[in-house]
This record gives structure tokens, C-alpha cells and sequence, in this order.
């Protein structure tokens, strides 16, 4: 097997949370907490999730715009396994560990192209100036051999020649991401990270950029890592896909393997909410419904729980799934304080008499979904006596109680990766078990 032009390793990147008067660490938010994956000569990979998942971070962490917390970034020379280290245990093609000089050869063949291309380019200098000024940056002090370069890149983007004497603010928004394309191939790159280039962008724009950006991969022969949140434009320019939630890598694999047979539920909900043209076709996808979890604080086991759709039940618990995530949402709620006893009877109560203990348990049932009577006695019984203490204004010992009484394996136990086909990875506890796929000699 050859080796990756790109290999990352247990990538992290943390904010620190400072307080006080001394401005003391008192935590850190996780943006990236962890991530590895290898990107092929030549390859694309899509690294998608929803906003605030850690993406972009993710991005100028690989390029070093950002300081990574730990991790390695291996570049063009070694991937997971090579033997080649230094005596300190580090990788010479370690992009973190690079000096100065070092980093500046690493960004020749390492470009990066910005979701807003208005705020990448200086408006006080012509287009051709901006493009070509890594030429310059990189010695090359020649002004008409730049000149010329630049004027082919525009044209090979798409533009015109003459362009090169513009400024920004004279071409529109798909032109200006023509012109971020031609500034990150001026090095003539090995590796294009591309940061959400069309979101920006009417979708007929959306089109004709990612055909340009194909085009451009095959002609140049580039290894792309392109960041969406659109699982459709993934599926459009990438051959293999990395799904991202809350810091970590939930699953990896072949962009139609993906797309056919996702093995995460949170790769599930991202593939519902891809709009189908077709106006028979039912509209409905994968609800999320539950607690949004913060990077500062993530949630133990593992962090999709508080959202999943397919969370696992606990040993002798068989109800129905909706009835089991709103029963967790309801204990969720209760725990962290956020049902007030008193307004529920101030909603149910409006324009009639005070309600009855009945009424206001009716009430919190349709709120979070559960049915009248769920199909486990005991667990009836556990939120029936939960939403008494409520109802008798202990709301912390209720939050206490649900505590010890409901639980789930998510929760308790952070997956590891499955394999499900040599190239396929994912980490849900509902996989748990499952044999690795035993590897194809001929991949090798």
C-alpha cells in the first residue's frame, strides 16, 4: 500500500478557559479532541458535520493557521506505521513540530481556500498582485514571469487575463472564488484544504465551482480535503468521507458506502436532511431531538447520546424508541433544573381554573413526547414517582432520583471503532462485538 500524502494522528485542538483574578485555567473547550484520518495521493476527502463540530478548526489546525494541542501531521513521507523518527520519538515530516523555514516549504505544497473569499483577498490590491504575491513571497523576484503565470491560472480558472489589473470588489462572489482557486494552485500544490468554498454561493454558482475544482483536481493531480456541511456536495466531489461530531470522528469510509449503508445514526440524520426534488417524495427526516452538548463540557460515553434517535436501551427496557428518547430528555431536563413545576401550571391553566396533578402530568408527557403510558411497568412507576416529587416541589430530588433509576449503555461506555469493511470505520456502541472485516490482500 502507498503511503498517504496525508496522515493525521489523534489531532487535538483545545481553547482554554480562563477565570479569575489570576486568570487561572479552569477548562477547555474541545473543538477537536482527537481526530485521525489519512488523505491518499490524489485523493478527496470530505470532512462534514454540522456547524460548531469542530470542521474548520480541524482545517487550519492541519495547515498550522492554528497551533494544534497534541497530534501529529504527517506530510508527504511516512503515514501511520513508518519507522522513520527522530531520536526523540518525533517524525521529521511532523508538520506541528515544523520551525519557521520548515513550515514555509510545508505551505508549497499546502494551500488553503477560505469559505468568504471577499475577506481573503486585500482590496487595496489588484487580483493578479494578490495571487502572485506567494510567487514572491516563495523568491520569485521576476515580475513578468509572475505576471504570467498568474494570467494563465486566471484563464485556467475560468477568468480572463485582463483581469489580472482588477480589484476584488469588481467581480462577484463565484469570480472571487475563481480567484482563491488560481491563488492556492499558484505554488503548484500537492494538497488543496478547501474550507466551505461554496456555501457562500448560489447553488447554479455552487455547481459550476465544484466542477471546476474536479476539473482542476485531475489536471493537477491534487489530494483535496474538502470541509462541508452538505452532505450533497459531498457526495458531488469526494471519494471518501469523514463524518464529524463534537470534536471527534464518528465515522470514515467510501463516499457511496457512506451514502448506501451509513453505520452511525448521526450519519443518518445528516443523509435525511439532503432535499429531494421530487414533490411525492415524503419530506420527513431524522428529528434530533434532546440537548445540544457544549465542546467546554462534552457528555461521558458517547457524545451523540444526548441526541441520538437509536440510543440504546438498557438491559430488560423494550419500549418504543420515541418513548425512550423523550423519557432521557425528560431526565435530562429534570437533573439540570429547567422544568418549572409552577409555569407548566401557569400553561396549562390559561384562561381556566387551576389544573389538576393529572392535567400537568399530561402536559409534561406531550412536551417531551411520551406517551400516556409507556410499556415497561417498572419504568412507569419510575416516572410516575419522579413527577410527583415534582409535583410536590422537590425538583432536586427528583433530578436525583432519575439519576440512579434511568440509565443508558451510551451514556456509561465510549464506543470504540468497528470495522465494517476494510475501509470502513465507525464508532457506535450498537455495533459493539461485531468482528473486525478481515482485510483484502489484495489491498495491500
Amino acid at each position: 500500500m502507498t503511503e498517504p500524502l496525508l496522515s493525521v494522528r489523534d489531532l487535538k485542538k483545545h481553547y482554554p478557559i480562563r477565570k479569575g483574578l489570576f486568570n487561572r485555567q479552569v477548562g477547555a473547550a474541545r473543538a477537536v479532541d482527537g481526530i485521525s484520518f489519512d488523505i491518499a495521493q490524489g485523493e478527496a476527502l470530505g470532512l462534514v458535520g454540522e456547524s460548531g463540530c469542530g470542521k474548520s478548526t480541524a482545517a487550519s489546525s492541519v495547515i498550522r493557521l492554528e497551533e494544534p494541542t497534541s497530534g501529529e501531521v504527517i506530510f508527504n513521507g511516512g503515514g501511520r506505521e513508518s519507522a522513520t523518527r527522530n531520536p526523540d520519538g518525533t517524525h521529521p515530516n511532523d508538520v506541528t513540530k515544523f520551525d519557521d523555514e520548515e513550515l514555509m516549504q510545508f505551505r508549497r505544497g499546502a494551500q488553503m481556500i477560505f469559505q468568504d473569499p471577499s475577506s481573503s483577498f486585500d482590496p487595496r490590491m489588484s487580483v493578479g498582485n494578490g495571487v502572485g504575491e506567494l510567487l514572491k513571497v516563495h523568491g520569485m523576484s521576476d515580475r513578468h514571469r509572475r505576471r504570467a503565470i498568474v494570467e494563465d491560472l486566471l484563464e485556467r480558472v475560468g477568468l480572463s487575463a485582463s483581469d489580472f489589473d482588477r480589484y476584488p470588489h469588481e467581480f462577484s462572489g463565484g469570480q472571487k472564488q475563481r480567484i482563491a482557486l488560481a491563488r492556492a494552485l499558484v505554488l503548484n500544490p500537492d494538497l488543496i484544504i478547501a474550507d466551505e468554498p461554496v456555501s457562500a454561493l448560489d447553488v447554479s454558482i455552487q455547481a459550476e465551482i465544484l466542477s471546476l475544482i474536479n476539473d482542476l483536481q485531475d489536471e493537477f493531480g491534487l489530494s483535496l480535503l474538502f470541509i462541508s456541511h452538505d452532505m450533497s456536495v459531498i457526495r458531488q466531489i469526494c471519494d471518501r468521507v469523514a463524518v464529524m461530531y463534537l470534536g471527534e470522528i464518528v465515522e470514515i469510509g467510501p463516499v457511496e458506502e457512506i451514502f448506501t449503508n451509513p453505520q452511525h445514526p448521526y450519519t443518518e440524520a445528516l443523509l435525511s436532511s439532503i432535499p429531494t426534488p421530487d414533490p411525492r417524495a415524503s419530506i420527513g427526516g431524522i428529528e434530533l431531538k434532546g440537548t445540544v452538548p457544549s465542546p467546554t463540557n462534552p457528555p461521558s460515553g458517547c457524545r451523540f447520546h444526548t441526541r441520538c434517535h437509536k440510543v440504546i436501551q438498557p438491559d430488560g427496557v423494550d419500549i418504543d424508541q420515541d418513548d425512550w428518547r423523550g423519557v432521557l430528555n425528560f431526565r435530562e431536563k429534570v437533573i439540570t433544573g429547567e422544568i418549572d413545576i409552577e409555569q407548566v401550571r401557569e400553561n396549562v391553566a390559561a384562561g381556566g381554573s387551576g389544573p389538576s396533578d393529572s392535567e400537568i402530568r399530561a402536559e409534561i408527557r406531550r412536551e417531551f413526547d411520551i406517551s400516556e403510558t409507556v410499556d415497561d411497568a417498572d419504568l412507569e412507576e419510575t416516572l410516575s414517582e419522579a413527577m410527583n416529587l415534582l409535583l410536590g416541589d422537590n425538583a432536586e430530588m427528583a433530578g436525583e432520583f432519575l439519576s440512579d433509576e434511568i440509565t443508558t449503555p451510551c451514556a456509561e461506555t465510549e464506543p470504540e471503532t468497528t470495522v465494517h469493511t476494510p475501509d470502513h470505520e465507525s464508532a457506535c456502541l450498537r455495533h459493539e462485538g461485531q468482528a473486525a472485516a478481515e482485510p483484502n490482500p489484495a489491498d495491500d
